[in-house]
């Protein structure tokens, strides 16, 4: 028989137990070792080694980073893998419509000047930060070092993609003076207004309100500038269309469905089943099908459609920007 002091220090002993036991749950992801990811340490002494960046600020940054399991989870269940109607209706719809109106009309002069540099429409240019970051509003929870960190030492399949955006990251933060422990953004480590990862940002960025720098995280100018020149980059075709729709897909156009990211199939086989687009027989096209609510919904993708799948590869991201633009423009009478 126990007795009751007993009783006491046992129940004590338990709710000392299943305290722990929560506070284990809900704490923090803890800091990233170095003994554990000596990648990191390779890293930060390489660039210090080739490119003067200080080791032992980086390893401090890396030793604060945390592994964070939802960000994997997040990469394996990207949106992109919805069926189109799901897409399609999460990014083209009243809401992102009418915000991507207001914002055209409130940055007007910037998207013409936009669009007179690069060439690339302004509806596009602001269907693309509708669609990235709600036009700004949303830019991300996650600390970039944490989603690259994660990403580079725990995520096998795109490790070296993620450890090459890592190292540029810091060197984006030494050139742009970025306190990498406070950046946020995507689960993938993509940052500022239009979403770049440190690659992109590095390479296509743009000062386009003349201010000296290159700020994406808090200059919707410069966001815009920067967009437009990354299309631009990427061989944007002024003038050219995106899309075309298939009203009536006749029998054989299935067997030229592709799932790929390019303009593989000639106008002339597809004018040959008696499709109407307007474009030479020597130009090229992507066939796709998407899973629309009423059944297969059938699109032609030229060489601008392509194009834009060169910010997300995905054809349903690529078709929610030819979408949202369409509608804007239409909103607008452009």
């Amino acid at each position: 028989m126990i007795t009751e002091h007993r009783s006491i220090r046992i129940i004590q002993v338990l709710q000392g137990c299943v305290l722990a036991a929560l506070i284990m749950v809900s704490a923090p992801t803890s800091a990233v070792s170095l003994t554990q990811y000596p990648q990191l340490e390779a890293l930060a002494d390489r660039l210090a080694k080739s490119s003067g960046l200080d080791s032992e600020k980086m390893k401090g940054w890396f030793r604060d980073a945390k592994i964070k399991s939802k960000i994997i989870e997040a990469m394996n269940r990207p949106a992109e893998r919805l069926p189109w109607h799901r897409y399609q209706s999460l990014f083209v719809n009243s809401a992102s419509i009418s915000g991507g109106v207001q914002f055209l009309k409130t940055h007007a002069r910037t998207l013409a000047r936009a669009q007179g540099e690069y060439g690339v429409p302004a509806e596009i240019i602001v269907a693309v930060l509708g669609i990235e970051t709600r036009y700004g509003k949303v830019l991300g929870s996650l600390r970039v070092l944490d989603s690259l960190t994660t990403l580079s030492m725990e995520y096998p399949r795109r490790s070296k993609f993620f450890s090459s955006e890592l190292e540029h990251f810091m060197h984006l933060a030494a050139e742009q003076g970025l306190d990498p422990l406070t950046v946020k953004g995507s689960y993938a480590g993509a940052m500022g207004v239009p979403q770049f990862m440190p690659s992109s940002y590095r390479s296509y960025a743009v000062d386009f309100d003349g201010d000296g720098r290159t700020d994406l995280i808090g200059s919707v100018t410069d966001a815009i500038g920067s967009v437009a020149h990354y299309l631009a980059r990427h061989h944007w075709q002024p003038g050219e269309p995106i899309a075309t729709r298939v009203m009536d897909p006749p029998d054989g156009l299935d067997a030229m469905v592709t799932r790929g990211l390019k303009a593989e199939t000639s106008i002339a086989k597809v004018h040959a089943l008696g499709v109407p687009v307007s474009a030479e027989d020597t130009d090229k096209v992507g066939v796709m099908r998407f899973d629309g609510k009423l059944g297969a919904d059938y699109r032609l993708g030229h060489h601008n459609f392509f194009v834009i799948t060169r910010y997300n590869r995905s054809q349903n991201y690529a078709m929610s920007v030819f979408e949202l633009a369409e509608q804007i423009a239409i909103a607008t009478g452009s």
